[in-house]
């Protein structure tokens, strides 16, 4: 019997807030997610912020990463990065709150491929990127 796709999604979404670690010490948060699809947030403050008074790229790559991981695994297979690359496209900074988005473009049985991008308040585009997931079998 198939799970309930709405069931699936809620304990989904609240696996990824409660028992992603490094994403809580960070401040990221999942706040969508729909089948091949998650929106995360992080608010930059001056912890997550480099030597130019930037937001730092660990923190723009791990709000993306975030969305990646929420994404890939929303259909109820467990679902790992094998690859990711980012292209930073603009800078945040101190205040600026960010958002990602990741869409599950490509599916096959063991392999995904996820866009994201990340953007400011505002709306400017801060990053875009892929990452490839494998589709890991269940443990018995």
């Amino acid at each position: 019997m198939d799970a309930d796709p709405k069931e699936t999604l809620k304990t989904m979404f609240d696996k990824v807030n409660r028992e992603d670690t490094f994403s809580q010490r960070v401040g990221v948060k999942l706040v969508e997610l729909l089948p091949g699809f998650a929106r995360t947030t992080l608010a930059i403050t001056d912890e997550s912020i480099n030597i130019y008074k930037m937001a730092h790229g660990g923190a723009i790559f791990s709000i993306a990463d975030q969305a990646c991981e929420a994404a890939g695994n929303s259909y109820g297979e467990p679902a790992v990065a094998l690859q990711q690359n980012i292209h930073f496209l603009a800078a945040g900074k101190s205040g600026d709150l960010l958002e990602a988005t990741a869409k599950v473009s490509h599916r096959s049985k063991r392999i995904g491929l996820i866009e994201f991008e990340v953007r400011n308040q505002e709306g400017l585009l801060v990053a875009i990127g892929q990452q490839l997931i494998y589709f890991k079998k269940r443990d018995l």
